[in-house]
């Protein structure tokens, strides 16, 4: 049986999917017209749900596309955003050469912010990664970033700056300027399981799918992680 929506209410209207082996996952509309999606965890649906009951109403900015988590404290001045990055192959900048066809698993990036009148201040920025296959979910394993420049899941950032953003929604952009940013093999020493160095991985993996078994352990499924960096 199919199951067509069609959402013709006036005003913002939040639809709700829920399913077995996935997060809720949230569908934002204006006047009939989507403006926003991504997952949840069943705490802060839960938590925005009990919420709207005491004050009528339920909404959230614009998030970014591929969120899987939002949450803001009680006086709006902070806020924790997670982000999914699909498995994908890109240069890699290690010092000055730039060493392509690079693949990275699937990646969660994680930023704290602190929301100053009209505008959004990045605080921290996390990154970890996950299996690339698969429907991701509360109990989904978390590993430790397989590259350099990330500390016990906290990203450094060197000399690059991070902008000030104006809207939420443009936290998609900053998993790119990490990506574009120059690589040192700094933090690189206890990232994956392969035994290589990091000159020598990335060599090895031009052209190919990361493998899984490089990825190292962390104790941590993602419901742990988000609730321990929020």
């Amino acid at each position: 049986m199919n199951l067509s929506l069609e959402i013709e209410d006036k005003g913002n209207v939040q639809l709700v999917k829920i399913s077995d082996f996935s997060l809720p996952y949230v569908e934002d509309y204006q006047d009939g017209i989507k403006i926003g999606e991504g997952y949840h965890t069943f705490e802060t649906i839960a938590k925005a749900l009990t919420h709207s009951a005491k004050v009528g109403g339920l909404a959230t900015p614009i998030l970014p596309r591929g969120t899987l988590y939002y949450s803001v404290n009680n006086d709006n001045s902070k806020c924790t955003c997670f982000l999914e990055v699909a498995p994908h192959r890109r240069s890699v900048f290690l010092y000055r050469e730039e060493i392509e066809e690079v693949p990275f698993p699937r990646l969660i990036f994680g930023f704290e912010l602190l929301h100053r009148e009209d505008e959004y201040v990045i605080s921290k920025v996390f990154l970890g990664a996950t299996e690339s296959y698969g429907l991701l979910n509360e109990d989904s394993e978390i590993y430790q970033f397989p590259y350099s420049n990330v500390d016990n899941f906290v990203v450094c950032w060197g000399s690059t700056e991070r902008p000030i953003l104006k809207r939420l929604s443009q936290l998609s952009t900053i998993p790119e300027l990490f990506f574009n940013s120059s690589n040192t093999e700094c933090y690189y020493y206890n990232a994956n399981n392969s035994n290589l160095s990091y000159k020598e991985l990335l060599e090895k993996l031009k052209g190919k799918d990361f493998p899984e078994e490089y990825l190292k352990k962390s104790g941590r499924t993602l419901l742990n992680w988000v609730n321990e960096f929020s």
